[in-house]
């Protein structure tokens, strides 16, 4: 029963560090590419940050200042 949770935890930590790998540059082209990005529409995601920025009347960083009014 010890040799099982020993097994299990160990095949556990060699699945987790299948995820590391170095990229050459050469192949970094295709990991930039659109299908790549978590917004599967950046016009509707930046129309979201929008929104946001104006009903907090702040900015959250991403570029230069304006007021909580709407008017950029």
């Amino acid at each position: 029963m010890k040799n099982k949770g020993l097994f299990l935890i160990v095949l556990a930590l060699m699945g987790s560090m299948n995820g590391c790998a170095a990229v050459q540059p050469k192949d970094r082209e295709f990991l930039a590419d659109d299908m790549m990005y978590f917004d599967a529409d950046p016009q509707e995601a930046a129309w979201h940050l929008h929104v946001e920025e104006v009903l907090e009347g702040s900015r959250g960083g991403f570029s230069g200042s304006g007021g909580g009014c709407g008017c950029k």
